[in-house]
């Protein structure tokens, strides 16, 4: 006889999880309702293998020195070194470059895992899902706008309107640091720096920026123009007397075209944040991430921009590939749904009944009618004993399970064609006829 694994070796890999029950149906409502929403606003579904080759991922446009330390390698028998994808943009980028003559512009949306061997914290996994929307090959800011208007109607669905959604321009944060003074040299670490101003303050702020060599009063003129606290309108007069010129006036030109395209689309909560900084170096112009209003989860739900030079890079060709997308981040979005305050997920009825059935073969040749009718409305799940047990052990188990709904099926049921619905919670019963029993779970 084999050796007994020790359940140390049984658990999941570290990083990685199993999901089960109702953890396993909240991540499935969210990917669907994610799809139902990609494909509304024309997005079409594409799927590309978890592993590429690691010249593909390793290529100097791709993500990276910093993630390639954290891809997960593999050499197949024929000697080939492959990788386990860390992101999605990449096999979109190999996609595009191998599809040339894809009809632009290309909308796509992709949803799967992807695998990072980094270091391990709250909320931090190996493996994890991405659920992305891309646009290629549209330079107006209307691609833009779009996306806003996709992710205000996806968070109003799962959290009413306790949800911000937070819109940059990395124009305008070029542009404050040119204004400022701040040496070409060091824009990008200082944008890098500007973009931890939620999680550590602007006293925080301020000393990462001494630390990569910017007197004070240069950043005092960065933390003032990149100064949120005003009103919108505010902000924008402020920006505009300063950034008269060049990337600045640009980034605000684009800004205020996209916040006026979103406007038309009905977009919600759109707030403007000129210390808003993302902090991957690709992105070009528009930049905004998603987050709740009331929660004690302060991480972004969904996050993206606009990276017009990327595709064309990876694809070696000299013109420009304009592309946009936005991220939803499944893991961190479940989790805000369990929150009773904040997710709308924690206030929704069970979808699942339990059928208990007393011993008998008439009354079960009954339950099983029943049970169908159940399952053929569409509408409800329903589980019944499968091991004979008695009803009180039947509606322990139930409870177990979070099941709000008992069905009780007995000689009095079976003989006045009727079935006895307990609500567990409350101990609450009725006894109704069967089409009355479904229309209380419509």
């Amino acid at each position: 006889m084999a050796d007994k694994l020790s359940a140390e070796i049984l658990q999941p890999v570290r990083g990685s999880r199993d999901f089960f029950g109702e953890e396993k149906n909240r991540r499935d409502y969210v990917v669907e309702l994610l799809k139902e929403k990609f494909k509304s606003f024309g997005f079409e579904p594409l799927e590309t293998p978890s592993m590429e080759r690691l010249e593909v991922l390793s290529s100097k446009f791709a993500g990276g020195e910093e993630i390639l330390k954290e891809t997960f390698k593999v050499t197949n028998q024929g000697g080939r070194e492959l990788g386990l994808r860390y992101d999605l943009t990449v096999p979109l980028c190999r996609y595009i470059a191998s599809n040339t003559r894809i009809p632009m512009p290309f909308k796509r949306f992709a949803i799967g895992p992807v695998w990072r061997d980094g270091p391990l914290k709250t909320g931090r996994f190996r493996e994890f899902v991405q659920c992305d929307v891309d646009t290629v090959g549209a330079a107006s800011f209307l691609a833009d706008a779009e996306l806003l208007a996709l992710a205000s109607e996806i968070m109003e669905k799962l959290f009413g309107k306790n949800f911000i959604i937070k819109i940059n321009n990395r124009k305008i944060l070029d542009g404050i640091l040119e204004f400022s003074g701040v040496d070409e040299g060091i824009r990008k670490k200082a944008i890098l720096e500007l973009d931890k101003l939620a999680k550590i303050g602007p006293n925080g702020v301020k000393q990462g920026l001494e630390t990569i060599g910017i007197d004070s009063a240069k950043i005092k003129v960065v933390m003032d123009l990149a100064n949120a606290d005003a009103t919108e309108s505010k902000t924008f007069s402020k920006l505009e007397k300063n950034l008269t010129r060049g990337v600045g006036l640009e980034g605000i030109l684009e800004i205020r075209q996209v916040l006026g395209f979103a406007g038309e689309m009905n977009c919600k909560n759109l707030e403007f944040d000129p210390s808003l900084a993302r902090g991957l170096n690709y992105y070009t112009s528009t930049i905004f991430e998603v987050y709740l209003k009331d929660s004690e989860i302060k991480s972004s739900l969904a996050a993206g921009g606009r990276y017009d030079d990327l595709i064309g890079k990876f694809a070696g060709v000299p013109e420009k590939i304009p592309a946009v997308g936005i991220s939803f981040g499944l893991d961190v979005i479940c989790e805000c749904l369990r929150d009773k305050k904040t997710g709308l997920w924690a206030k929704r009825k069970s979808a699942i009944v339990f059928l208990a059935i007393k011993d008998d073969q008439k009354v079960l040749k009954y339950a099983l009618e029943i049970a169908a009718k159940l399952r053929g409305s569409g509408k409800i799940n329903c589980l019944f004993d499968l091991n004979g047990r008695s009803v009180s052990k039947n509606l322990e188990f139930a409870s177990k399970k979070g099941i709000e709904f008992a069905i009780i099926v007995g000689i009095r049921e079976f003989e006045e064609m009727k079935v006895t619905i307990k609500e567990l919670a409350t101990g609450k019963e009725s006894t109704l006829a069967i089409e009355d029993a479904l229309r209380k779970f419509e």
